[in-house]
């Protein structure tokens, strides 16, 4: 069997659903996907059941042992990662964590990264230990979690540090989720969403395990719903 009959059968033993399990409902910025199915901003049929997925303003991705699908104005494309994705950030830039490293379309970047962001200043990451700007070390810190905030960026953990300010905040728990909305990151603590403002926290009520965000509106996972941020974290 040669390498590429071997990749695929691999990728599809890893993907596949165990029969009679439903596969769980996995948010992207715009919509869910289902195994298979993707709905929302874009409506696709994909080969198996990803890994994980996110989206930009043009593209869909879903992520697989050694494999990257791109689904771009209804036109797939499959480029080839080094490894096994551990985490994807479609936006500002696209980063893929594999684990020893981080992918991005400039190149393979040496960071053993839990999260990352790509934006022109350069690659922000965390490891649990700290959060990083390429290989600067700004703050020390168990992160799991780094988003945008303001033309810098945010470290969520079991606190938040916005970067460049120097800023600390407490949160009621360790973040288990986080997506960027225009009210401010919304953070997955103690299984409901919450909202960070310049304020401080803003506790929504909300139930939820998995959340992903596109503009105002946040997508929340298992349940399905799509609450706008506007609504539920304002004033």
């Amino acid at each position: 069997m040669g390498p590429r009959p071997l990749l695929l059968t691999l990728l599809l033993a890893a993907c596949a659903p165990l029969e009679g399990v439903d596969p769980p409902l996995l948010p992207y910025p715009g919509g869910f996907v289902r195994g298979r199915l993707v709905e929302g901003r874009f409506n696709l049929v994909l080969p198996t059941p990803p890994l994980m997925v996110d989206a930009d303003e043009t593209s869909f991705y879903a992520a697989y042992p050694y494999q990257l699908l791109v689904h771009r104005e209804g036109f797939p494309e499959s480029l080839p990662l080094p490894g096994i994705p551990r985490f994807i950030r479609a936006q500002p830039g696209l980063a893929v964590g594999l684990g020893e490293g981080v992918w991005t379309a400039q190149g393979l970047r040496p960071y053993r990264a839990q999260d990352a962001l790509l934006r022109p200043e350069g690659l922000y990451w965390v490891d649990g230990e700290a959060l990083y700007l390429e290989r600067e070390v700004l703050a020390r810190g168990s992160f799991r979690w780094v988003l945008p905030w303001g033309e810098g960026a945010v470290a969520l953990g079991r606190e938040a540090y916005l970067h460049p300010e120097g800023r600390w905040l407490a949160l009621p728990a360790s973040a288990k989720g986080a997506a960027s909305t225009p009210c401010g990151p919304a953070l997955l603590l103690k299984g409901e969403v919450w909202f960070l403002k310049e304020d401080g926290l803003k506790a929504t009520g909300l139930k939820a395990q998995a959340l992903a965000a596109w503009g105002e509106q946040v997508f929340l996972a298992p349940g399905g719903e799509v609450v706008s941020c506007k609504e539920v974290a304002w004033p």
